[in-house]
């Protein structure tokens, strides 16, 4: 095993896809832990905090030229990251592995362990079969609590209380000791198996047809919506709004988190992210950034001909896969400023989630990815690794080089002789260096690890790429 070349990423993963999350290895520059719905110090949970928000304001990403420091083979469900530890459950059990080179770290038994762990305060926390709580690095079970249902939600951690969904009902459980302290079911129907988003001391769950905030220290009700149309997805919560696809069409309803009155609507089948000033939405093909007080739109990625998964930011840049019309799958970087392209890695799979911190983006794409600043290892020789499943792939003949801003798409033979849109923007597939009209084999899936409300996001991403794969391929003919 060798390291990459300088300038240069391998194309990586393969046709079954699964969900990622970053890790983090640094604490947050002063001054940001009262960024709101931000993530301070690691990426500790689904979307990297309580909020789902997505938004790492004192961390970074790579800067370009980026390239992948090591590779994870093994596929499972999505990752969890807190002092230099990656947690992923994979077959029932929890696998911790170092950050800095993806080794095996500790590995617990089967404890029917499913979804996406929370990391906080030295404790992993997972869903399942039951709601578990393990320490020494996820290897030894500290307690197990058990419901009606052997279904139980990934679990959010905050204020010292575990928050889960089981059967429909929304259960807290002492974080420390396992103890059940409330439950809430609403009066008529039952909630969403699905992870809740929790900010300004409220919980926020749907059934289907209301948006609830539930008071977080008793389980009462602070207030409901009846909207309607809300769609199996993760909610995303700061300490002033609540975002949600909302009325079972594309369109996104804020909502002020502590009256739930409407603040706005804007366009979208998805809330995906939300910085200090702005909610991102996707919509069929394009990401949209809405002032997160007015709802005026604000901005959107110079890039065509793409389809977006979720993404995520740090203070000055928003990382997304992306799906091409011929079907190429990447990672790109483009500033929050004005969405002007900062780099861009292709993979056979498709980065259905990312996370960030300690200037790392970490992918699952058929494995998971560490993206790092090819400046990190100017001065570091490639080490060797026997770990099982890990390695630092050699360089060869299908490698490709990260795209600067100013170069990608040139000079590639599009119809203008530039791989530049008409309106400035990039097109996705020169971009990704996609130089044929091939077109994957199949639409990748994802695990069962990937859980039941990111899993909604992905397969709504996964039906909009296969439906323009389909217009692709009648426009060829």
């Amino acid at each position: 095993m060798t390291g990459y070349g300088r300038r240069r990423v391998l194309k990586v993963g393969g046709l079954a896809a699964v969900v990622g999350t970053l890790a983090s290895r640094r604490t947050a520059a002063d001054g940001t832990a009262g960024q709101v719905g931000s993530t301070d110090r690691g990426w500790t949970s689904r979307r990297g905090n309580p909020g789902h928000t997505g938004y790492a304001a004192g961390e970074s990403g790579p800067d370009d030229p980026a390239v992948v420091d090591w590779e994870h083979t093994e596929s499972g469900g999505s990752v969890a990251v807190s002092n230099g530890v990656v947690y992923r459950t994979t077959d029932g059990a929890v696998h911790a592995f170092d950050a800095a080179d993806g080794e095996r770290i500790a590995e617990s038994d089967d404890v029917g362990a499913d979804g996406t762990p929370t990391a906080v305060d030295d404790r992993v926390y997972v869903g399942g079969e039951d709601l578990t709580a393990l320490e020494n690095e996820g290897a030894e079970p500290v307690w197990q609590q058990g419901f009606e249902s052997d279904a139980v939600s990934e679990p959010t951690v905050v204020d010292g209380r575990a928050l889960v969904v089981s059967d429909g009902t929304l259960h807290a459980v002492d974080a420390a000791e396992g103890a059940r302290l409330w439950a809430f079911e609403p009066d008529d129907g039952t909630l969403v198996d699905q992870p809740v988003a929790a900010a300004d001391g409220a919980v926020f769950a749907t059934d289907g047809r209301s948006l609830y905030a539930i008071e977080g220290d008793d389980g009462d009700v602070r207030w409901s919506t009846d909207d309607g149309g809300f769609r199996e997805q993760v909610v995303l919560a700061t300490d002033d709004v609540v975002a949600v696809q909302v009325g079972g069409v594309d369109e996104v309803a804020v909502y002020e988190t502590e009256t739930g009155d409407l603040r706005w609507i804007g366009d979208g089948y998805a809330a995906t992210l939300a910085t200090d000033d702005r909610i991102y939405t996707l919509t069929r093909d394009d990401i949209v950034g809405y002032d997160r007080e007015s709802g005026e739109e604000r901005w959107r990625p110079a890039l065509e001909s793409a389809v977006y998964g979720p993404p995520v930011a740090d203070g000055e840049t928003l990382y997304v896969g992306i799906r091409s019309a011929n079907g190429g799958a990447g990672i790109v970087a483009l500033a929050l400023e004005d969405g002007t392209l900062e780099w861009s890695i292709r993979t056979d799979a498709h980065p259905h989630e990312l996370a960030l911190a300690d200037d790392t983006l970490y992918a699952a794409a058929g494995g998971l990815l560490a993206i790092r600043s090819e400046s990190a290892f100017d001065d570091v020789s490639a080490n060797e690794s026997e770990s099982d499943n890990v390695s630092r792939p050699e360089n060869r003949n299908d490698t490709f080089e990260t795209r600067d801003p100013e170069t990608a798409g040139v000079g590639t033979g599009n119809d203008s002789g530039s791989g530049e849109g008409s309106n400035g923007t990039e097109d996705a597939d020169e971009v990704l260096g996609n130089d044929t009209d091939d077109e994957d084999e199949a639409v990748p899936g994802f695990t069962s690890g990937a859980g039941i409300a990111g899993g909604a996001v992905v397969l709504e991403w996964l039906r909009r790429s296969a439906a323009g794969d389909r217009l692709a391929s009648a426009e060829r003919k």
